[in-house]
């Protein structure tokens, strides 16, 4: 009997144990992204704030470099949007109120994404901030979006991702996003825009245009006179 209780309690610390990592490294990573967040590059880092990533960079290098997409993916299964809103801003994200961030939701490089105030990020979506993403107000992605704001060059012998093209992704306001809808590097959405579900954005997509297929083109045009706004109402506990 004293056996199987000890098996218990060893699963169960094996269930917790990651929690217990992530809140002692969390003020280390803090640290880290907003030192990045002001300089871009450690060349134009002053001697002192490179001395103060250094730590989180050591843990970081243990994992591969994987720790941050570790620690984001359980960021985004906890039962409260609120929580996760708030590590990703402690975290750098410049994110506005009534902003709601939908279950399992994948960031990459959390402070270079800037989200508006009142925008809807759907279950399941992939934020690839690598080279900034940036959404506007009451803007509505629905679920398994994936925005890509880096990609390798097929063209480069080594693979590597090396075009010089500006790759930030810009989304306007009161844009919707369909489900499953791919965006890639460098696109720009204008205001108002519809991106029907399944399609993959290659390039821009003006004002109130409604684009569908693969690559997508436009079909329709929306009304301009769009008025509403969003206010942070999320489902409990999701």
């Amino acid at each position: 009997m004293e056996k199987i209780t000890y098996i218990l309690i060893f699963l169960v610390l094996l269930l917790y144990i990651k929690w217990a990592i992530i809140i002692l490294i969390l003020p280390i990573q803090i640290i880290n992204n907003l030192v990045r967040k002001k300089w871009n590059t450690k060349d134009e880092m002053p001697f002192l704030a490179k001395l103060l990533v250094i730590p989180y960079w050591i843990w970081d290098r243990i994992f591969n470099y994987g720790w941050e997409r570790f620690m984001l993916f359980h960021v985004s299964t906890l039962p409260s949007n609120h929580l996760r809103r708030l590590i990703y801003k402690l975290l750098g994200g410049d994110i506005e109120k009534y902003s709601v961030f939908h279950y399992k939701t994948e960031i990459r490089r959390i402070y270079c994404l800037k989200i508006g105030k009142g925008t809807i990020i759907g279950d399941n979506a992939l934020l690839d901030a690598r080279n900034k993403i940036i959404i506007g107000e009451n803007v509505n992605l629905s679920s398994n979006v994936s925005i890509y704001s880096e990609q390798h060059d097929h063209r480069n012998p080594y693979f590597e991702c090396t075009s010089e093209r500006n790759k930030t992704v810009v989304i306007d306001d009161r844009v919707w996003i369909g489900s499953n809808v791919i965006i890639l590097p460098g696109v720009h959405i204008g205001t108002g825009a519809v991106c029907c579900a399944g399609s993959v954005i290659t390039k821009d997509v003006e004002p109130y245009a409604v684009v569908a297929g693969i690559p997508a083109k436009k079909v329709n045009t929306r009304p301009s006179d769009l008025r509403y706004e969003f206010d942070g109402s999320s489902c409990r506990l999701y």
